[in-house]
């Protein structure tokens, strides 16, 4: 080789080290001005001697370094320009390989430009493709998935979910021809696409799958993000003791690394107070946001917000609601004044958890307001399940201000929706999941015992070697084993019938297994279109009423369709528990109290006592009861406390092992001093006498300080304090 190739060879090297050295100092975390003055002080060098040998591929790959470096310093306009430079010297070239990984490059810079914009995303998706369809001609899959996966990620992003799907499901399946290991960032994306469709089955499966397949391949680097993931799925599935454990791996994790993710430890702390909150723990969350906060102060105005959020939450939970609401009004003008306008997501959960505080809080009015704002926004930004729940509160507010049109069809919609996400295939689907998830860590635990036995024969094997030398005592044992063996024959055989009659019961206990189980199915089936229809029932009664002048009949339609409602809602908890034939009351008797002020608009006026056992009836008994409350509640409301009066309806429910008491009570002004209950034939006392007679028990009326109905029935119960 001549000294010229020598010396030309050399000064490539050199100038290999000057770009090696340069991105070193380009790609350190937060960009920092000493750093990149670093960085391009050692591509300058590069770049003057590339220029001095004629080196064209290493002109353009400083030109490239350059677009990097402009990246960083947030000069977005001649970065682009860079490196469509360096893709355009490679494709002239037929370096297809550098051109893709210069596009691949462009796409991801875009896709993570600050602010972000659908614009930026957009065009970040045009490099995206461009990379793709080179990689793609290449051959090159690995590469071609990732792309893909980017592209795919930039769609959901936008809200184009089936289309997202649809790429990263392409995606797993390249991965998995190639025997690609690191699946859990294609698995969280998907379900990051499934939960925003609303599907919770899907959601869970790829979380599940995510978290296994990081545990699997030990690459933790993710673990927060994904053990959020999972107990976002567990807690829109009401799992919320599993959601906690989860968030609190993600939260230690996140506090643990030397970089704080901010951004992501306040969701995490957020989604975990609101879980704490769940399982009746207030002060608990607060004192977790209150921490956090102390300890990681938020610097942008996104994790402000954020912040807020939470401590609004919790502060409103805690009975502080002046707090509450000062910290979600500040929330709302952060997001949208203060915060770049990707923050969607963001700013329509705002929105709807302002309308529930007002809602709450009786605010009907500035509630409705805030729950149509989060409604406005892009199909595929906000979850359906949000959604879903924002028809039912309209429905409830409407219901209340007598908008009874508006309200039905919000129920309609509200009522599709929550067929469309709990409907029967779904929820056997997550219960499979959850089984199949149980199974495969009992499999690891069988997996461990069988390693365990494995290294036990080899010890047992070592021990055998060593009393070889005892043959003679080996050979008096064999003919001891021979006078037991004619003993150990008869056992077989005994042991033989008795696993075949083992065999013969497992298989008629799987039959009666089987049986019970379809009849549970038919069971909750039966009462889900009981549900339905009493509802229809309802709703004609309600647009009657809405036609009618005379009084007397408004009020008997009314009292009807509190009747139907307080059985629609025992049919509606039967089928949506485990135990289709038991009803607990507590749950039951609060929604049924809740329907009460929605209707009547007692808000300010009536307030409801509440001390009830938690106490399991049968369905039939469990009619009786709902029934017996509606129509004390209802006569209460309307005659106890006149002209508007203010007063407290007190309701107690208790159980012993003989009895269960069920008062219903009122401050009001009683009944006149002429009324014989004994002897009054009212629609209202003869129904609760009626009743009390169906449960087998005795109910008495108290005229004192107000009007108590106390009724006493033996049980057919469970009681748990």
């Amino acid at each position: 080789m001549s000294s010229d190739k020598k010396q030309i060879l050399s000064e490539r090297n050199v100038i290999k080290t000057y770009l090696e050295n340069g991105a070193v100092f380009l790609y350190k975390p937060d960009s920092f001005k000493e750093d990149m003055d670093k960085a391009k002080a050692n591509f300058d060098k590069a770049f003057n001697r590339s220029i001095q040998i004629k080196d064209q591929d290493l002109i353009y790959r400083c030109i490239f370094y350059y677009g990097e470096l402009l990246f960083e310093q947030n000069k977005y306009p001649e970065g682009v320009r860079n490196l469509e430079k360096a893709a355009t010297y490679y494709h002239k070239n037929k370096k297809f390989e550098e051109e893709a990984e210069v596009w691949k490059v462009m796409g991801g810079r875009l896709f993570w430009k600050s602010p972000r914009s659908n614009t930026t995303i957009e065009d970040a998706i045009k490099s995206f493709e461009k990379a793709e369809r080179l990689y793609k001609i290449l051959g090159l899959n690995e590469k071609y998935a990732y792309v893909l996966k980017n592209i795919g990620d930039a769609h959901l992003n936008l809200g184009k979910l089936e289309l997202a799907e649809k790429e990263l499901l392409q995606v797993l399946k390249i991965y998995k021809k190639i025997n690609y290991k690191n699946l859990h960032y294609t698995y969280d994306l998907l379900a990051d696409t499934q939960r925003l469709k609303g599907d919770l089955g899907k959601h869970l499966y790829y979380s599940l799958l995510c978290v296994k397949s990081m545990e699997e391949t030990a690459d933790f680097r993710a673990a927060p993000i994904f053990y959020e993931q999972l107990a976002l799925a567990y807690k829109d599935l009401g799992h919320h003791e599993i959601s906690i454990d989860f968030l609190k791996k993600s939260v230690f994790l996140l506090k643990s690394e030397k970089k704080i993710d901010y951004g992501n430890l306040y969701e995490a702390t957020d989604l975990l107070a609101r879980e704490l909150i769940e399982i009746k723990k207030p002060h608990q969350a607060l004192d977790l946001v209150e921490r956090t906060i102390s300890e990681f102060p938020p610097k942008k105005n996104a994790d402000k917000a954020s912040v807020l959020s939470s401590l609004a939450f919790c502060y409103d939970k805690n009975n502080k609601t002046d707090a509450a609401e000062y910290n979600y009004l500040k929330m709302i003008e952060l997001y949208e004044n203060k915060v770049p306008s990707f923050y969607l997501i963001n700013l329509s959960q705002a929105y709807f958890e302002t309308g529930m505080f007002y809602k709450k809080h009786k605010k009907l009015d500035k509630a409705k307001s805030y729950f149509h704002k989060s409604l406005h926004f892009p199909k595929g930004i906000v979850e359906l399940n949000q959604i879903k729940e924002v028809n039912l509160y309209l429905f409830k507010i409407d219901s209340a201000q007598g908008n009874y049109v508006s309200a039905i069809q919000y129920f309609q919609r509200y009522k599709a929706l929550n067929d469309s996400i709990f409907n029967e295939k779904k929820n056997r689907q997550i219960e499979e999941l959850q089984i199949l998830y149980s199974l495969e860590k009992k499999e690891k635990e069988l997996a461990g015992l069988k390693l365990d036995m494995v290294q036990e024969k080899g010890k047992t094997n070592q021990a055998v070697n060593m009393i070889k030398w005892g043959s003679g005592l080996v050979i008096a044992l064999l003919m001891s084993l021979f006078v037991f063996w004619k003993s150990y024959k008869s056992k077989q055989k005994n042991n033989r019938l008795l696993q075949s009659q083992k065999n013969e019961i497992d298989l008629k206990n799987n039959a009666l297994q089987k049986l019970v189980f379809e009849k549970e199915s038919l069971m909750k089936e039966i009462h889900h279109r009981v549900k339905n229809n009493l509802q229809i029932v309802m709703s004609l009664l309600r647009s009657q009423s809405s036609n009618l002048t005379n009084e007397e009949a408004f009020e008997a339609i009314q009292k009807s369709q509190h009747r139907l409602y307080a059985i629609s809602l025992l049919h509606q908890k039967l089928y949506m528990t485990d135990i289709v034939r038991e009803i607990e009351m507590k749950n039951y008797i609060d929604d049924l109290l809740e329907n009460f002020v929605d209707t009547f608009g007692l808000y300010g006026r009536i307030d409801f006592s509440v001390d009830i056992d938690r106490v399991y009836l049968h369905e039939t008994q469990a009619i009786s009861v709902g029934l017996i409350l509606n129509e004390a509640v209802t006569n209460a409301i309307k005659y106890a406390f006149p002209e508007q009066s203010k007063g407290t309806i007190t309701i107690m429910m208790k159980a012993n092992c003989l009895k269960t008491i069920l008062e219903i009570s009122d401050n009001g002004i009683g009944l006149s001093v002429d009324f014989d209950i004994d002897t009054a034939s009212t629609l209202g006392t003869t129904l609760i006498k009626g009743l009390a007679e169906q449960l087998d028990g005795d109910v008495s009326f108290v005229n004192t300080n107000g009007l108590t109905v106390r009724v006493a029935f033996s049980k057919g119960i469970i009681t748990t304090q």
